[in-house]
C-alpha cells in the first residue's frame, strides 16, 4: 500500500464504511458480496477488513425523518474501532420532507459527526465523500430535489475544508453511467465496483501510476500562444516532472490521483520533444509534438464521411497531403442498423466507445479515414496561417444533437428532462433514431443499456475525456437526426453552444458549422432557415451547402468544398484575413407598394449562377401561403413580387427542400435559405 495515516505493522487496517441505502447495497443482487464495501474488501485484500455499516433510509441531518444517529449501525461503527472511517450520507437528506426545514443544520451535524469518528481511541483517518449522483427519473428532482442535491454537494466541499478531512468525488465518474442507476438512486453491482475503486484509490493511493489522456502522443499539437495545460493521473503524492521543448514544470499527484501543470504559452512551432516522468512509475516520452492551431470536428455521418469516400478521393489523397497537418480520429466501435450483441453493449459506454486513431500527418490509413471536410478545413487554415493545425473529429454517424449534450445542462429544462427519462418512442426524437434504437434493441424496451443516440451519451464518451485540452475552436455539421423538428434544434443547438464553452473554459469559442445541405426529406428548407437565425448567437459562422447536395443520397461527396468554406469563415472572422467568407444573407425586407425589396448582408454583386432567372423564390400575403414569384435584382437588392399577390408581406429562397437555389454574390458564395417570417 501506498500510505495510510495510521501504519500498524503486522496489523489488519478495519475500515468502516458509514452510510445509507447505497453504501447498505439495496438493490443490488447478493447485496453481502457485490455492495461496494464487499468489493472494497477484494480490492484492498486480507491486510485490511472492511465492514458495512450502512443503513438505508438514513439521513446525516440529526433532524431528518430517519437520523443515522439513532441507529445501532452508528454504535456498530465505532465499537469497530476503526483505522479508517469513509463516510457517504446526504441522500436522504436532499428530500422536501428533510432540507427546507432543517438545512442549516446539515453542516454542524456532519462536523459533529466527524470529530466524533476522530476522537475514538482508535484514532481513524477519516474519509467523506460527495454524494452519488441522483438521476433525472426520480420522481421528487423537479419538485426541488434537483436543487437540494446540489445545495448539499456544495455544503460536503465546505464540511471538507472545515475540518480538513479528505474528500471523494463519488458523483465523477458514477454522473456518466445512469444506466448504473437503474432506480435513479441506487448502484448496480457496477455501480457499486466504481465506488469501491474510488474509495480503494483514496485508501491506497494507487491510481494506477503515472498515465495520461488518451488523445497524447507522437506529431500532437499544442494550442499556440496560450498557456500549455497538461494534465494526468499518478499515485498519491507522485512527483510529476514535465518537459515541453525549452519548458520544465514540476507537480505532485493529489490525494485523488489527479495532476496538472502550466506551461508558459509558446509560439507556433516544432518539432519538439515532450516528456513527463515519475519518480517510481513508468516515463513518458513523446520526441515529435508541435505547437499551433487546435480544433474540434464534431456532428454526425457528413462530418464523419472519410477523406477515401470524398468526391475526387484519389486525387486528394495523391496531392493533398499537407505534412504540417496532424489529424487525430476518435471512431465509434459500434454504429450499424442489426441488433445488437452483448459485446456491442458492452462496448456501449462511456468509458469504451470510441477508437483512438493516434496522430498522423503522413499518407496512411488515419488520412485516408478521417473527415474530408475537417481535412479540408485544416489544409486550408494551415496554407494561410502556416503553422502547424491539429485536428480531433469525434462525429457519430446518426446521432441527433441531444446525444451531443451535457446531462448537467439537460437537467435545467423541463422539456430536456423529458428527453432523459423516456428513452423509447420520445416524440421529440426524430423517427428514424427512435427506429434505429429499436432495430438495435429488436424492439425490447425493457432493456436498460445505453444507446449512441441517447441523450447525453456522445458528450459522456466523447466530448467530458477532451475538456481538458485547449481547442482552438469548433466546426460542428449536423441536423439531418433532428430535421423533422427545427424549433427544438434551435434550443437544443443554443444549449449545446454554451454548454461546450462551459466544459473547454472558453465562454467565446468559436463555433462554425455548416447549414444543411439539399435533399427530398420534408422539412429540410424550414430546418436550414432555423439554422440561418442561429447566426445570432456571438462567435459563429455558417457554411451554406446545399448548393452542393443531392436529390436522394443524404452524404454528398462533394466535401472539399464546404470544408472550404467553414475555412473561409475561420481565417476572416478568427484570424482577420481580408477574404470573403459569406454568401447574401438576409437583412430586412422593406414593403414598397405591391412589391417587396429584400435587402440582404454580403451581397457585393447579387447575381445569379450563369446568369438565369431566379430559382425557388415564393411571395405570400398575410396569411402565409406562399405562391412562385417574379424576381429581378437591382443594386443588389432582391425585388419580388406576384401578380396574385396584392398586398405581399412575406417573401421565401430556397425553401425546398432539395432547391436549385442559384443566387450567390461576386465570390461565388451561395445565398443561405431564408424567410422574413418571424415566429
Amino acid at each position: 500500500m501506498f500510505f495510510t495515516t495510521n501504519p500498524i505493522c503486522a496489523q489488519t487496517i478495519k475500515v468502516a464504511c458509514v452510510g445509507n441505502s447505497v453504501t447498505y447495497g439495496a438493490g443490488i443482487k447478493d447485496r453481502a458480496t457485490n455492495a461496494y464495501p464487499a468489493q472494497l474488501q477484494n480490492l484492498l485484500g486480507n491486510n485490511y477488513e472492511v465492514a458495512n455499516f450502512g443503513f438505508s433510509g438514513a439521513t446525516m441531518l440529526k433532524n431528518g425523518h430517519k437520523p443515522y444517529w439513532d441507529k445501532t449501525e452508528f454504535k456498530a461503527s465505532q465499537n469497530f474501532a476503526p483505522n479508517i472511517v469513509i463516510i457517504h450520507l446526504g441522500l436522504n437528506d436532499q428530500g422536501n420532507n428533510n432540507w427546507p426545514k432543517h438545512k442549516d443544520e446539515f453542516i454542524a451535524d456532519y462536523l459533529e459527526m466527524i470529530a466524533l469518528y476522530i476522537n475514538l481511541p482508535s484514532k481513524p483517518r477519516v474519509i467523506i465523500c460527495k454524494m452519488t449522483p441522483t438521476f433525472s427519473g426520480h420522481h421528487w428532482f423537479e419538485e426541488g430535489m434537483r436543487e437540494n442535491f446540489q445545495e448539499i454537494q456544495d455544503k460536503i466541499e465546505t464540511i471538507a475544508k472545515t475540518a480538513n478531512v479528505e474528500l471523494i468525488n463519488l458523483h465523477e465518474p458514477l454522473y456518466r453511467f445512469p444506466e448504473y442507476f437503474p432506480d435513479n438512486l441506487h448502484p448496480t453491482k457496477q455501480g457499486a465496483y466504481v465506488i469501491a475503486t474510488k474509495v480503494y484509490g483514496a485508501i491506497s493511493g494507487d491510481f494506477g501510476g503515472l498515465k495520461l489522456p488518451e488523445y497524447y502522443g507522437e506529431n500532437m499539437v499544442f494550442q499556440r500562444n496560450e498557456p500549455i495545460i497538461i494534465t494526468g493521473t499518478a499515485n498519491t503524492s507522485e512527483v510529476i516532472s514535465v518537459s515541453l521543448h525549452n519548458n520544465k514544470a514540476t507537480t505532485k499527484a493529489t490525494k485523488n490521483g489527479t495532476w496538472q501543470v502550466t506551461l508558459p504559452a509558446m509560439k507556433a512551432g516544432g518539432a519538439y520533444k515532450f516528456s513527463v516522468t515519475s519518480q517510481s512509475s513508468k516515463n513518458i516520452t513523446f520526441n515529435k509534438v508541435f505547437v499551433g492551431d487546435v480544433w474540434l470536428a464534431s456532428g454526425q455521418s457528413n462530418m464523419d464521411w472519410k477523406v477515401h469516400q470524398m468526391q475526387s478521393a484519389p486525387s486528394v489523397v495523391k496531392d493533398s497531403l499537407n505534412s504540417n497537418v496532424f489529424v487525430f480520429s476518435m471512431d465509434a466501435k459500434v454504429l450499424h442498423g442489426n441488433k445488437y450483441t452483448q459485446q456491442d453493449f458492452a462496448k456501449i459506454n462511456a468509458n469504451d466507445y470510441f477508437k483512438y486513431s493516434g496522430w498522423s500527418n503522413q499518407k496512411d490509413e488515419v488520412f485516408k479515414n478521417f473527415s474530408a471536410i475537417a481535412y479540408a478545413y485544416a489544409y486550408r487554415l494551415q496554407k494561410e496561417l502556416n503553422v502547424p493545425i491539429g485536428i480531433i473529429c469525434n462525429a457519430v454517424g446518426g446521432s441527433p444533437i441531444q446525444s451531443w449534450i451535457s446531462r448537467e445542462r439537460m437537467e435545467k429544462t423541463h422539456e430536456t428532462i423529458s428527453m432523459l427519462n423516456d428513452l423509447w418512442l420520445n416524440p421529440l426524437v426524430d423517427s428514424w433514431n427512435s427506429k434505429r434504437k429499436s432495430e438495435n434493441f429488436n424492439f425490447n424496451k425493457n432493456l436498460k443499456n445505453r444507446h449512441p443516440y441517447d441523450p447525453t451519451f456522445l458528450f459522456d464518451a466523447g466530448i467530458s475525456p477532451l475538456k481538458n485540452f485547449n481547442f482552438k475552436g469548433v466546426i460542428w455539421y449536423q441536423g439531418e437526426s433532428n430535421a423533422e423538428r427545427e424549433d427544438l434544434y434551435t434550443r437544443l443547438f443554443k444549449m449545446l453552444v454554451n454548454d461546450w464553452r462551459t466544459h473547454f473554459k472558453k465562454p467565446e469559442l468559436p463555433f462554425y458549422y455548416v447549414q444543411l445541405s439539399s435533399i427530398n426529406r420534408p422539412n429540410w428548407g424550414a430546418f436550414r432557415n432555423a439554422q440561418r437565425k442561429l447566426l445570432t448567437i456571438k462567435n459563429t459562422g455558417m457554411a451554406v451547402s446545399y448548393d452542393a447536395g443531392h436529390k436522394t443520397d443524404v452524404h454528398p461527396t462533394q466535401k472539399w468544398i464546404v470544408g472550404e468554406r467553414l475555412s473561409k469563415i475561420a481565417l476572416a472572422k478568427l484570424y482577420n484575413k481580408p477574404i470573403a467568407f459569406s454568401g447574401p444573407l438576409l437583412d430586412f425586407v422593406n414593403v414598397i407598394d405591391s412589391k417587396l425589396e429584400v435587402h440582404f448582408k454580403h451581397a457585393e454583386g447579387l447575381k445569379t449562377l450563369n446568369g438565369n432567372e431566379i430559382n425557388d423564390i415564393e411571395i405570400a400575403g398575410a396569411n402565409k401561403v406562399f405562391v412562385k414569384a417574379m424576381a429581378k435584382i437591382k443594386n443588389d437588392k432582391l425585388i419580388v413580387w406576384s401578380p396574385k399577390i396584392e398586398n405581399p408581406r412575406f417573401v421565401r429562397y430556397a425553401f425546398s427542400s432539395f432547391t436549385n437555389g442559384n443566387l450567390i454574390n461576386k465570390y461565388r458564395f451561395p445565398a443561405s435559405t431564408f424567410t422574413n417570417i418571424i415566429e
